[in-house]
């Protein structure tokens, strides 16, 4: 979910919107005590339970998608993928893989639990029909040569889309498929901010989000450049906010979260292809902390994740920042990270060494 945003200062400690690092650096994680799972501070009776489990990779995880509740896939900044049929189950449940050598593996989306696409920082994807089956079972496909992919997401099994931080779009109706198979076009309009976010929650909407504060929109994301348009959502004067995350779990409800010096709001649209009107910012979600996951699995659980050591929910997100309720989980601060739901009794969330899970979000 960004991958090239500016340092932020935040109480102390020194934090990046949503993602990885666009040029895929290793970083030198915190010293951890276990790798077992350990549950977040006793929580109220309404409060949700999160289990923090660490994992012995080395790298940063930098996004994870669970398309199924016995099937997770996070990838990190070093060319693996880890993958479980068990996530809950502590870090032995976890299995590391060399998918991409020493790429940098930016995002991941698996509209099944028989297809799963990864891009990373050299234009490439990594794709698999058979994501338990090892190493030999992904495949890289040069699709963007020498371009970062910073997201992609795949509606369907036969539509899977990308964006680079160069303000390109890559898409194909055969994910799996040569580099022929996949059709690039510049989306980002005359000035590109690049892109570092993007969500299609069908075939007929895709909305990315660049690090000018624009998202680009689209009900034909395979129609070519003039298919997008270009929504100045917040580049206020003074300030310069990315676009972080942007999540929509149907055609109806989208959410964009803004990272910067200008407030980092939450948008959110019952009508996103409706232009700036049909977007309304919400200010003070989790005390306006930068957030580097967020996934809506429907109009009712929203889930986020901020760049210190907290989980922030809602099961309203149009209701304001009073209906987002932030929780600390007890993990590192981390520059990288994403979040997912499987369903609504199974959310996990990912950053630095730190894998986050909730059976009832």
């Amino acid at each position: 979910m960004n991958r090239r945003t500016p340092l932020l200062v935040l109480a102390g400690v020194v934090a990046v919107g949503c993602g990885s690092t666009s040029g895929g650096a290793t970083r030198t994680p915190a010293p951890k005590s276990s790798s077992s799972p350990r549950s977040s501070p006793t929580p109220t009776a309404s409060a949700p339970v999160w289990t923090v489990t660490t994992l012995t990779d080395a790298n940063g995880l930098t996004a994870v998608a669970c398309p199924i509740a016995g099937l997770c896939v996070a990838v990190d900044n070093g060319g693996n993928a880890l993958i479980s049929t068990n996530p809950t189950g502590g870090a032995s449940a976890w299995t590391t893989i060399d998918i991409d050598s020493t790429n940098s593996l930016n995002a991941v989306a698996c509209p099944s639990a028989t297809l799963c696409v990864a891009v990373d920082d050299s234009g490439q994807v990594i794709v698999s029909t058979n994501p338990t089956g090892g190493a030999s079972a992904w495949k890289a496909t040069d699709v963007d040569s020498n371009y970062v992919f910073e997201a992609v997401s795949c509606p369907t099994a036969s539509l899977c889309i990308a964006a680079d931080e160069e303000g390109n779009i890559a898409s194909s109706a055969n994910p799996t498929g040569p580099a022929s198979a996949w059709k690039v076009v510049a989306a980002d309009g005359a000035n590109p901010g690049g892109f570092q976010t993007l969500s299609c929650p069908a075939p007929s909407l895709c909305v990315a989000g660049d690090l000018n504060g624009n998202l680009v929109t689209t009900t034909n994301p395979i129609g070519g450049a003039s298919a997008w348009t270009l929504l100045a959502l917040d580049s206020p004067a003074g300030g310069s906010n990315e676009i972080g995350v942007v999540t929509c779990p149907t055609t109806t409800l989208c959410l964009a979260s803004a990272s910067g010096s200008a407030g980092k709001p939450i948008y959110t649209s019952t009508n996103p292809t409706g232009g700036l009107a049909a977007w309304t910012p919400m200010i003070g979600v989790d005390s306006g902390a930068p957030l580097d996951g967020l996934w809506c699995q429907s109009s009712t659980l929203c889930v986020a994740e901020d760049v210190a050591s907290d989980v922030v929910t809602t099961s309203d997100p149009t209701g304001g920042a009073s209906a987002w309720t932030t929780f600390v989980v007890g993990t590192s601060n981390h520059l990288t990270g994403g979040a997912t739901c499987a369903s609504a009794s199974l959310c996990v969330a990912v950053g630095d060494q730190d894998v986050v899970t909730s059976t009832d979000p």
